[in-house]
């Protein structure tokens, strides 16, 4: 019984790295298609705070940076959590200030986008 128990442990540990590494690359992925795109848009004519895709695009790109960090800070943490040594766990904790900071980036542009938007539609409708 005991058999059991450790190779369904075996592979859920397995399965819970595999989704690891996918959300790892799939946001990784998602950064990099937000980025290249933003480099390919043509420049706004106006201001260019004023331009809500950019900030929508920058916003979704700075979040997949972001996921991976504080993925990685997760899992550290976890993985040094019987350690007695700080290093790792000082390590994971700063990971996931940068992943959080990151992520508080992100949001605010999107916020802005939403924000920029909504005034656009507002304006026009007067």
């Amino acid at each position: 019984m005991t058999e059991e128990h450790t190779s369904d442990k075996g592979f859920k540990e397995r399965g819970s790295r595999k989704t690891i590494i996918l959300s790892v690359v799939a946001s990784l992925l998602l950064a990099l298609a937000c980025f290249i795109v933003l480099a390919l848009v043509p420049a706004p004519e106006g201001p260019p705070l004023k331009d809500p895709l950019r900030s929508l695009l920058t916003g979704l790109g700075v979040l997949g940076v972001a996921a991976p960090l504080c993925i990685a800070g997760f899992t550290l943490k976890k993985r040094f959590a019987s350690s007695p040594y700080y290093e790792g766990g000082f390590i994971a904790t700063v990971l996931n200030v940068f992943g959080f900071v990151c992520a508080a980036a992100g949001l605010a542009c999107i916020i802005l986008a939403a924000y920029d938007w909504i005034t656009q539609f507002l304006e026009a409708r007067q």
